[in-house]
């Protein structure tokens, strides 16, 4: 179970929407969704209700710590290499699922990267770094990063 706030923020960064989007969307000041998300501000039922509903879930959904989950089907080995290698190279995919991973994945580790990845993505700062790092804690297993660390480390420091 998640922190309120970090649920409200996964739900809204899965459905790819800002701040402002949302907080228009659920009738609320952008300056309080900011402080909802940063755990620094309790919600009324009102406000629980209207976020629930902006976001298209249930208000129990929000309440409960439940994060959004792209995708339950564990990944193949031929998957984790296939997106480790389009990560490391900067290549497109054609699967949804796996081009929005390598993406992540690339953004999570263009910081402390200083070869392959940085050299084929444009350079994000810290903020970008950490919400795609905490996108994909929040619908990748554990065991499933770390393995696409390892690989696409793996890879950068071949070439």
């Amino acid at each position: 179970m998640a922190p309120f706030g970090e649920t409200v923020l996964a739900w809204r960064l899965t459905r790819g929407m800002t701040q402002a989007t949302l907080a228009s969307a659920a009738h609320i000041p952008r300056p309080n969704l900011s402080a909802i998300e940063r755990g620094d501000r309790e919600v009324t039922l009102k406000t629980l209700r209207a976020l629930a509903l902006a976001l298209d879930v249930r208000p129990g959904v929000l309440v409960d710590g439940v994060m959004p989950e792209a995708d339950v089907r564990p990944m193949t080995r031929e998957t984790m290499e296939r997106v480790a290698t389009a990560t490391a190279r900067g290549s497109r995919l054609t699967n949804t699922r796996e081009t929005v991973l390598s993406r992540r994945l690339g953004a999570a580790l263009s910081a402390r990267m200083t070869s392959g990845v940085t050299r084929t993505r444009k350079r994000l700062g810290p903020r970008e770094n950490d919400r795609a790092y905490f996108l994909l804690r929040t619908v990748e297993e554990p065991q499933t990063l770390a393995s696409l660390f390892t690989r696409v480390t793996e890879k950068l420091d071949r070439s």
